[in-house]
């Protein structure tokens, strides 16, 4: 796997010299004057300059797409047919003139140019010469004009804005409504493409992924060169948007990074080396460096329309690799999906997070998503995959409206719950799309916590009982694995291995706990984890707490990068721990040994690298009250007393106890603790070089009573 280091050399010295060789590849000459047919390699050097922090976003998002391909490269391979993957599109007609407001009948040839030309149904595909007859391919990719919003209104797919910026094109407003452009719709949902006034003979030009500006993310054409009839010639098959598409579907050109002769390479095996761009209408073979035949015919070369035909099958891979890995959004997007009646529950007001009473009256928002008005519908919700509760709805929604609907009063035990909704039979009718009509609220009621210690050490149900999931994107979250564990045969993990996500973040709420009447409390957890890169990325893992019912969180514990990581080898084939890759992680909780009612949260923040373990969760605690002597109980013998770090502690107790061994320094905080089960006769070692020279009070707790000795680090 490239570092991420030399992935951000490689795409600036890239932008760099792409920019700097640009007027050599980029304009031709054409009957009607100098045109430059893809103004791409310009756009990103511009974004760049005005935004440094783009060179290390772009680096991240190749290293997801290429991880992805390196762990996928024969999965594919091995299909014999492989799924359509299906692109929303959005329009951004904008006008200065009549003549710049194209049809929808342009826009409806040019979506036909993009499957056609992506699915190889083009009527040229048969022009490509018999030496590239073998590598050519269908991508597997189509285009649909959308028929919902961002907002799940109906639309055709088609947005028109006047504007009085001349060449819109050549600046940022464009992409922006209060700058006379269209504002974008969410990228992840949608292909957007802005149709507008050039200028300067510019065609075209795009963004690769994670090159664009914030709200720019997608393709812009001239407004002469989009669709066909009326187009002009030679760039009148709507080429031009196949190949921009092809850029935000993360291809080259077919050269390379720029016009730097023989040594630049598009990062696809099966697209000849070229020296540089072609343009008009060669006849083959055209060679250059020694290739026996420049693949000119490609979409991402620069010819006229009529003389390229083809995609070839590694950049079929490595677009439909950007998909998956890089636009993911695109591929459970509803965009398409359109209906006469529609409705859904939008959203749960309540309840919702952690609740501090056990009963609550639900709160949902119902939404007209169809195009004709909802005037009836079935509200059903259950709580925790119990038994189905049905109220009728009536009202007047227009498309898009909501109305807030109460549901009757309901009351749960305390701990962690889901409360879920959905819709039926709007209008009397089947619903046209099932896929808006369910929310789901996880929620926990906290009305005084569980006394400690607390254990889990995940062999059981997953999640345990009381714990609360939060899986915000639906995808890889928290779960339980019986391929490691510190201690019996499970353990919890976050499989990053698969995860191919970058920033996305899942929780994980313990049960409420009452820690009050304690005079220190302790947390501990057993950790592993590996990173797959040597820098630049890690995923970070944090524990939180709130004794509040979840409104506001307390920061314990981050960490990452090295500072996470068990084992100091990288591993770039999946990590699952052995025996000795696990560490204990301890957390003082004393700050909340007065509150009955406290949360704590694993939460962890993925970068799409190795997994992370968690096994065995200790709370305990020393209550604050004064304790009786385990004296007569026990025999405790600290040595050697003063000590130079190691120390020694036998113990012997009189019937068999579970023991927590307890360091305090001199100020009263707790340094570490060691949790033991049923306990007689025991020693232990514990190593305190760490701790600073001073006096420390070492603590032993069984059954709720204790024994201490005073201890001399030198």
């Amino acid at each position: 796997m490239k570092k991420f280091l030399f992935l951000a050399f490689l795409l600036s010295l890239y932008s760099f010299a792409s920019y700097a060789q640009q007027n050599n590849i980029n304009d031709i000459i054409t009957d009607d004057g100098k045109v430059i047919r893809c103004y791409t390699t310009q756009k990103v050097e511009e974004a760049r300059r005005n935004d440094p922090g783009i060179i290390e976003r772009r680096a991240k998002v190749n290293s997801t797409i290429e991880k992805y391909a390196q762990r996928h490269q024969y999965t594919d391979n091995s299909k014999s047919m492989l799924p359509v993957y299906t692109i929303p599109v959005v329009v951004h007609i904008i006008y200065r003139t009549s003549a710049q407001n194209l049809s929808d009948n342009r826009v409806f040839e040019q979506i036909q140019v993009l499957n056609e030309d992506y699915r190889r149904t083009n009527t040229d595909a048969s022009n490509v010469p018999s030496a590239f007859s073998s590598i050519v391919a269908d991508c597997e990719i189509e285009f649909c004009l959308a028929t919902k919003d961002p907002s799940n209104n109906a639309t055709t797919g088609i947005t028109r804005t006047q504007t009085s910026v001349s060449s819109i094109g050549q600046t940022n407003s464009y992409y922006s409504t209060a700058a006379g452009g269209k504002t974008i719709w969410d990228p992840t949902k949608y292909l957007n493409v802005w149709v507008c006034e050039m200028g300067g003979g510019i065609l075209g030009f795009t963004y690769t992924p994670g090159n664009a500006p914030n709200g720019a993310d997608g393709v812009v054409i001239g407004y002469q060169y989009f669709g066909k009839t009326g187009a002009s010639a030679p760039f009148n098959r709507g080429r031009t948007t196949t190949h921009e598409v092809g850029h935000w579907l993360n291809l080259e050109h077919v050269w390379g990074g720029g016009n730097g002769g023989c040594n630049q390479d598009d990062g696809v095996s099966d697209t000849p080396v070229q020296n540089s761009s072609n343009g008009g209408c060669p006849s083959h073979p055209s060679p250059s460096c020694s290739n026996g035949g420049d693949m000119f015919m490609n979409y991402m070369d620069y010819v006229n329309d009529n003389c390229m035909n083809s995609f070839s099958a590694g950049q079929k891979t490595r677009m439909r690799n950007a998909i998956v890995s890089a636009r993911p959004g695109l591929l459970t997007s509803q965009a398409c999906v359109s209906a006469s009646f529609d409705a859904g529950i939008s959203q749960i007001n309540t309840p919702s997070g952690t609740i501090c009473s056990a009963t609550f009256t639900p709160e949902v928002l119902i939404k007209n998503h169809g195009s004709n008005a909802l005037t009836s519908a079935t509200i059903n919700y259950k709580i925790d995959g119990g038994t189905t509760n049905t109220q009728a709805w009536t009202g007047n929604l227009a498309t898009a409206q909501t109305a807030t609907v109460q549901l009757p009063q309901q009351s749960v035990s305390g701990g962690a719950h889901t409360f879920e909704a959905w819709t039926t039979q709007p209008n009397g009718n089947v619903d046209g799309d099932n896929s808006n009509d369910n929310s789901t609220s996880s929620f926990s009621v906290s009305a005084g916590g569980a006394s400690l210690p607390f254990q889990e050490g995940f062999e059981g149900a997953f999640p345990p009982s009381g714990w609360s999931l939060n899986n915000p994107d639906g995808d890889v979250t928290w779960a339980k694995t019986t391929s490691a564990a510190k201690s019996g045969t499970a353990s919890m993990f976050l499989d990053n291995w698969d995860y191919p996500a970058n920033g996305e973040v899942d929780f994980i709420t313990l049960p409420a706990l009452d820690m009050s009447g304690s005079a220190s409390v302790s947390m501990t957890f057993e950790l592993a984890y590996a990173l797959y890169s040597a820098t630049g990325y890690s995923d970070t893992l944090r524990v939180l707490a709130s004794d509040d019912c979840g409104l506001s969180w307390t920061e314990l514990y981050e960490k990452y990068d090295n500072n996470l990581t068990t084992v100091t080898s990288l591993y770039t084939s999946e990590f699952v721990p052995a025996a000795n890759d696990w560490r204990q992680e301890t957390i003082d909780l004393s700050a909340y040994s007065s509150s009955s009612d406290v949360l704590i949260r694993f939460e962890h923040v993925c970068d799409y690298e190795n997994n992370l373990h968690i096994d065995d969760v200790n709370i305990t605690s020393v209550p604050a009250t004064a304790l009786s002597s385990l004296d007569n109980k026990a025999t405790l013998n600290v040595f050697p007393n003063p000590t130079s770090g190691l120390l020694n502690i036998d113990l012997k107790l009189t019937t068999e106890s579970n023991v927590d061994i307890l360091i305090f320094n001199a100020l009263g905080q707790m340094m570490s603790v060691v949790n033991d089960h049923d306990v007689l006769n025991a020693n232990y070692k514990l190593n305190m070089t760490d701790l600073s020279k001073g006096v420390y009070t070492i603590q032993v707790v069984a059954d709720n009573v204790s024994i201490s000795k005073k201890v001399i680090l030198k």
